[in-house]
This record gives C-alpha cells, structure tokens and sequence, in this order.
C-alpha cells in the first residue's frame, strides 16, 4: 500500500477533478484508508488545513472528520483545528466538509461554528449543517442547536427541511411546544417535494405521543406502497388503538408490525405490562442481592428490565424476552437470572 503522504496527495488530486458529488466517494475511499492510523491521519489532516488552496483544505477538513470516526482518541485536537480554521474561512466547499467533520467529533464545542454556518447562502450547506447540530447537541431542551434545527425545518430547500425535520423529530430527544409547532408545520408541507419532509415530521410527532399525528400517519399505513419501517416504529410510539385496523395489512410475524400491534391494542399492551410486572417480582425474588428497575423510554416503545449487580449493569427487552419465551415467566426469569452470580 502507497506511504500515506501519497495518499493524501492522491486525495487532493482526486478532489480537484471531482464535478459530480458522487465522484467524490473516491475521495472517501482514500481518506478512510488513511484514517485507520488515528496518529498520521490527525498529522496530515491538520497540517492541510494551513494550505492556501482550498481544495486541500476541504481534505484536510473530510480527513480529520473520517479520523474522528475512527479514532475517539483524536477527536479533541481535531476539533481544536477545525475551529481554528472556522473564522477566517470564506469558501463554499470548505464550509461544506467543516461542518461535516465537526459533525463527526461529537463533541457540543463545534455547535457556535454550525449555528453560524446554518446561514450560509448555499443550501448544501445549510443541508450539511442540519446532519452535523444533532450528534454535537447537549441534550438541553433550551439549546441553540434546537432552535436551528426549528428554523432550518422551514428552509426554502427540501433537501434542508427533510434532514433538519429529521434530526429534530428522530435524533434528538427534545420535546417542547416549539418543537411541535414545526413539525407540525411539516406535516402540512405542501411542496412537491416534501413527501419525505411530510413523512420525518409524522414520525417526530408520533414519538412525542402527539395525536395529531394519528390521521396522517393512517394515510402512510393505508397507501398503496404502504410505510417503511419508521411508520410501524411511529404507529408503536404513538400507541393509539385508532391504528390497530390499519397495521391488519401488514405482515404480524414482523417485529415491527407486532411491536406496533402491541403497543396500539390496550389489551395486549395490558398483558405485557403484566407480564412485566411478575417478571420483575420473580427476578427480584430469585436474586435479592442484586437490583432489578423496571422502566419505559419516553421516545421509544416497549419496556426494559435492568439489572444493576457489583458495579455491572445489564438489561434486556421485556417485549424479546416475551416474544421468545411465549410468554412463560419461568423461562423468562431463567433467561434473566443466570446472568447473576
């Protein structure tokens, strides 16, 4: 294999020919090569990011980004480089992989650059801005990345809406009535290209337990292509039994198609939870020393059973566990408890 240094220069040659964006994945090709060495690929990458040739420095950007895939360990200094290329930068392409590789440092440092780059004249831009906010966000309801993504949710560009719809309604765990609002607005999206953007916004709705999204997302079921796999995962959030004669048509022995009937049917729902309960009462019983907590995640379906035991913890899905047991609680218990010590 070539020595990295002609790689890099391989991908910088690559880079400058490129007219399509997808002739770019040979580029990517590249820089995952190089970046299996964290060390070098930090080395180069930094060091492309001081060229005068913008070219280069968009390498440099996408070469630290696919090292902060990689290698956990380089994200820090990488995104100290990244930022301390940010203000004085004024290319487009730049701004591009900039966004992307602060995407990828998962580290919230990098959310003032993205704000200010989601106002950039161009959309694919703005497109990479709406990727990049969600894997750097804090988490806080109050968060500029949030009230972003809202706005960006409204850009002119679909391409825009769809990605910030979707990391606002299906990557972040947020929940307040602006939120809401846009993505309610999006359910009502009425471009000819918003099919997708109308779809993320039903299942960001639906996660949030929002009823209004119970009349689109039963037109999603009965269309004649029918809905991916979001939409049973939708329809299983949103628990509504409204929705239990629209998921007949689909296949039952799916997990998603069963999580769905579960979750909208009270009385399999009830059984379930029963099953829950005696579950966490046999475990408990049969090992007393250890912690068992039984709990539900506000943004997903199903239950989980966690087991916390000198200082390990381990948990499974009660909804599994019933599925494969056929709902024998001894069995289920068994699977549960030979875990312990």
């Amino acid at each position: 294999m070539p020595a990295i240094d002609v790689r890099v220069t391989r991908a910088v040659e690559v880079a400058r020919d490129v007219t399509d964006p997808e002739e770019y994945d040979a580029v990517w090709q590249i820089l995952g090569q190089v970046a299996e060495d964290g060390a070098a690929s930090l080395r180069y990458g930094v060091g492309l990011l001081d060229s005068p040739d913008p070219v280069t420095r968009s390498v440099g950007c996408d070469l630290l980004g696919c090292a902060c895939d990689r290698h956990e360990s380089v994200r820090d200094e990488a995104v100290s480089a990244l930022l301390g290329l940010a203000p004085a930068e004024t290319d487009a392409d730049v701004a591009w992989s900039l966004a992307c590789a602060l995407g990828r440092t998962a580290d919230e440092r990098a959310i003032p650059v993205l704000v200010r780059l989601a106002g950039h004249p161009r959309a694919d831009v703005r497109c990479q801005v709406a990727q990049a906010l969600p894997p750097v966000a804090t988490g806080d309801f109050d968060g500029i990345e949030v009230g972003v993504l809202v706005r960006l949710t409204g850009d002119p560009d679909a391409d825009v809406r769809d990605w910030a719809t979707f990391g606002l309604g299906t990557q972040l765990a947020v929940d307040t009535p602006a939120v809401r609002a846009a993505l309610w607005a999006r359910i009502r999206d009425d471009s000819d290209d918003g099919d997708d953007v109308r779809e993320e916004a039903v299942f960001g709705l639906a996660r949030r337990g929002d009823p209004r999204a119970t009349a689109p997302l039963i037109e999603l079921l009965d269309a004649e292509e029918g809905v991916r796999s979001w939409g049973l995962d939708a329809a299983a959030c949103l628990r509504d039994p409204a929705l239990v004669p629209h998921l007949s048509a689909y296949d039952p022995a799916s997990t998603a198609v069963a999580t769905a009937l579960r979750e909208c049917d009270p009385a399999a729902r009830t059984e379930r939870d029963d099953f829950a309960t005696a579950l966490l009462d046999a475990v408990h019983q049969a090992v007393p020393a250890a912690d068992f907590a039984l709990f539900a995640t506000r943004f997903e379906p199903g239950l989980t059973l966690e087991l916390n035991q000198a200082g390990r913890t381990l948990s499974w899905s009660v909804d599994a566990i019933m599925d494969a047991t056929g709902g024998g609680l001894d069995e289920a218990a068994r699977t549960v408890t030979r875990h312990c010590g």
